[in-house]
């Protein structure tokens, strides 16, 4: 009896289940259906830029050292010991020229210089004897009567002509003796700052030693290598030479100073190793402080002008020779187009962009040709391509 019971139970659960599922499907099937949105679509935002055909200046960069115009190592020119010395002499001082650095024993020299000049009166004595008897020989052989002129011998002119020889070479052996005695003061050149001392009080030095290293006062020199792509692009005068404004920088103390100076020569040789050819900008010519000598600088040369190009920001490029371009239809494109000449911030075109195209200064993660976008700043929001405002600029120098 039990197991009917059960039987009939179950039965009357799955019917009461049928019947409250049966009842949800039919209110899904026949209630009213929500409508149905279409999906929201998604563009990349980009800024672009208007291309415009500008004339441009070649910025050429470039690295060199700071160096003095003029660097002499003084010598000794005479042998002694050196039995004075400045109390200046010393690296970083400075000197007007022919101011006094150091100065030899001279006491050697000083007899050398007397008894060239004792020398010399006797050999002036000499000839004023010679020219006495020359002039008694003439005497005594007019008292002969002898109608013939008489010889060199007799008249003692080979006599006259040996003693002036000897004042000739007692005067030369004075200028030496003078000379001598002058080179035991070793004085500045020329305004100068004194780089390196090598010798101290009571050196005995040779003739050829080196004794102080100076450099020149003022303008400065820097060799800047360039290579030959960028040698091309220097400005040239007239007569050919090198020309155009340098300005360069250094970080000293965490401060960045700046100097302007000009090229002033080429070496116009190629360097066999680097395939560079170095130029010499000036600085401080003017009067202006140059930078100290022996910084290192940053150099950006100012070269010619390139007409008919457009100035791209290197961000813009794609790969070489390639930029994004967005089209009418807010559509991007991807351009070739012809480098003339890549800055540190900016790429030269030549061929490929025309005046009103807009350049995408966006960067894209995986850009695709067509691929619509929407442009919300830079030159073209809101206009067509052709009424986008030259937001392009020369590279700054």
């Amino acid at each position: 009896m039990k197991p009917l019971r059960i039987i009939v139970w179950l039965l009357i659960v799955g019917g009461i289940l049928a019947v409250g599922i049966g009842g949800c499907a039919a209110l899904v099937m026949l209630g009213p259906k929500a409508p149905k949105s279409a999906p929201e679509r998604r563009l990349e935002k980009v800024e672009v830029v208007a291309a415009e055909l500008t004339t441009a200046r070649i910025s050429i960069e470039s690295q060199g050292e700071v160096e003095a115009q003029r660097r002499t190592q003084l010598s000794a020119e005479v042998p002694g010991k050196v039995v004075s010395v400045t109390s200046r002499l010393e690296a970083g001082e400075v000197f007007r020229e022919g101011d006094l650095l150091l100065a030899l024993e001279d006491a050697d020299y000083q007899a050398a210089l007397a008894n060239a000049q004792a020398a010399l009166e006797d050999a002036r004595l000499a000839l004023e004897v010679e020219l006495a008897r020359a002039e008694q020989a003439r005497r005594d052989w007019g008292k002969l009567g002898v109608s013939r002129e008489p010889n060199d011998l007799v008249l003692r002119k080979p006599q006259l002509a040996s003693a002036r020889a000897r004042i000739t070479a007692s005067e030369a052996a004075v200028e030496k003796a003078l000379r001598d005695l002058e080179r035991t003061e070793i004085r500045a050149p020329y305004g100068c700052r004194i780089e390196r001392t090598m010798v101290d009080l009571g050196a005995v030095i040779a003739p050829g030693a080196p004794l102080v290293e100076v450099v020149s006062l003022g303008a400065v020199e820097v060799r800047l290598p360039l290579s030959l792509e960028d040698y091309g692009y220097l400005q040239r005068d007239d007569d050919g030479t090198v020309t155009g404004t340098v300005t360069a920088r250094a970080r000293i103390g965490g401060e960045e100073f700046e100097w302007t100076g000009r090229l002033v020569r080429s070496e116009e040789i190629v360097d066999a190793a680097t395939q560079s050819i170095p130029v010499v900008a000036q600085f401080g010519a003017g009067g202006e402080t140059p930078p100290p000598v022996g910084i290192f600088l940053e150099a950006a040369i100012a070269g010619r002008e390139v007409a008919d190009v457009v100035v791209v920001d290197r961000a813009a490029m794609v790969s070489p020779g390639e930029v994004l371009v967005v089209n009418a239809d807010n559509r991007i494109a991807f351009r070739k187009v012809k480098v003339v000449r890549t800055e540190p911030e900016t790429v030269l075109v030549s061929e490929g962009l025309a005046p009103g195209d807009l350049i995408l200064t966006t960067a894209l993660s995986t850009p695709v040709s067509n691929m619509e976008v929407e442009i919300v700043g830079g030159a073209g929001e809101g206009e067509p391509p052709g009424d986008a405002s030259p937001v392009s600029k020369q590279p700054s120098l």
